[in-house]
């Protein structure tokens, strides 16, 4: 039998009615939206760059006042002061919009930093469960792709291929999975990723040259993992902030699509490495590097003038291209997939891999499923519409993780015996 708002107790009937006027206000917030540079930026710097002159990008934000959706939020929050599981989930997502909105105030001034931190965080931030940090991590993983460019160049794409092939390539791919929805496949000359995807529709960037990965990378992450979790939330009936990702669902949504990719086979040395320097860029923007500098370190790094403009831009986005207050939201991607992985593991050592069904059913954040697991039991969150095929497949899944809890406890330092010749 369906939930039925109408006969449950007046306190979540009460949370049910904020939920509503919470959602009102995230469906118009679109951070990205905001910070997107002006068109033509990139070929003006590259121009300039060819004839020697290294010039910093200058970009102007219109002012913006937030005042009526920040005194919204600020009622939502002190009405959603409790421990019940509903409240305590619009509280925290209504906190994340409050930044946002500050955030988005502040855009190209050194107050937008520290909003930035409160939704993203920062590359020193720890790793869930470990004593090293994102930087760390970045580090490990740069080093280990360019040890392995030695006898491979994980930088190099043998191939090129067009943003309209690649559309072509994902519309074939699009009905097995969303059989009740119509997903639109769109060139997009203005964006700054290679690719984004939303409920409805997947972003590609025009004149992009995409690898013979990209094509599995931008299927598992781009739409069977951000589209997906956007449509199941937009099929919830009662909580409909889980059709909204808020800034605080972010490293998880970054974290599933990356791990996708993993799960998949999809991700490369080439990808890993690639998140990793952004990670450090961020951290050399905080410590003071120009767009000059991140720019060529990506570029000292492998990447194309063109991605390496891109790269760069992703990290200066609503802050000063001079440095220092900076966008910080690619420190996620790293740790996102590091604290999916974690997810699955703990979830198939708890026996609690049910819990996914809940993760899946809209966009939230991984302490999200745990909490709100009893809502999905007694049918106030709705099940899933649709799942990427790699989590239809939980017998694989399960193999795949039990796997990894056991070979965990090999330590590969004494090895050596057993494999030096």
């Amino acid at each position: 039998m369906d939930f039925d708002p109408s006969q449950t107790d007046p306190e979540l009937k009460r949370l049910l009615e904020i939920d509503k006027r919470l959602f009102a206000i995230a469906i118009q917030f679109k951070v990205l939206t905001m910070i997107e540079w002006p068109k033509g930026k990139q070929e003006e710097f590259l121009s300039a760059y060819a004839r020697g002159e290294k010039i910093i990008p200058h970009v102007e934000y219109p002012k913006r006042q937030h005042a009526e959706q920040l005194k919204a939020l600020d009622e939502i929050l002190l009405a959603t002061d409790s421990s019940h599981p509903m409240a305590l989930y619009l509280n925290q997502t209504a906190r994340s919009y409050w930044f946002g909105h500050k955030f988005a105030e502040n855009l190209g001034c050194p107050e937008m930093l520290q909003y930035s931190i409160d939704m993203y965080g920062r590359p020193g931030d720890f790793v869930t469960g470990s004593k090293f940090t994102n930087i760390d991590a970045a580090k490990f993983f740069i080093e280990i792709a360019d040890e392995f460019n030695d006898y491979h160049n994980v930088d190099e794409q043998d191939i090129c291929v067009l943003a309209e092939t690649i559309k072509s390539q994902i519309e074939g791919e699009l009905s097995a999975v969303f059989t009740a929805d119509k997903i639109s496949v769109q060139i997009d000359e203005n964006l700054v990723p290679k690719a984004a995807a939303g409920v409805n529709r997947v972003r590609l960037r025009s004149g992009t040259c995409f690898s013979r990965y990209d094509f599995k990378q931008l299927l598992e992450h781009e739409i069977f993992v951000h589209t997906l979790t956007a449509l199941n939330g937009k099929y919830q009936k009662h909580l409909t902030c889980l059709g909204a990702g808020s800034p605080r669902t972010t490293a998880t949504q970054e974290g599933l699509a990356t791990f996708a990719e993993l799960i998949t086979g999809a991700i490369d040395l080439g990808r890993l490495k690639r998140i990793a320097l952004r990670v450090l860029a961020v951290n050399m923007a905080l410590e003071g590097a120009n767009f000059i500098e991140v720019f060529e370190f990506f570029l000292k790094n492998g990447q194309s003038q063109s991605e390496s403009f891109s790269s760069a831009q992703r990290i200066f986005r609503g802050g000063d291209p001079n440095g220092r207050y900076v966008f910080t939201k690619d420190s996620v991607y790293l740790d996102g997939l590091l604290r999916a992985h974690s997810f699955f593991r703990w979830a198939m050592k708890k026996n609690k891999l049910g819990l996914t069904r809940v993760l899946f059913s809209g966009r939230m954040t991984f302490d999200d499923a745990e909490k709100l697991a009893p809502l999905y039991e007694s049918g106030v969150i709705l099940p899933p519409k649709y799942l990427p095929p790699w989590l239809s497949q939980v017998p694989t899944l399960g193999g795949y993780l039990a796997f990894s809890l056991f070979a965990n406890k090999i330590r590969v330092g004494t090895l050596d015996k057993e494999f030096r010749q």
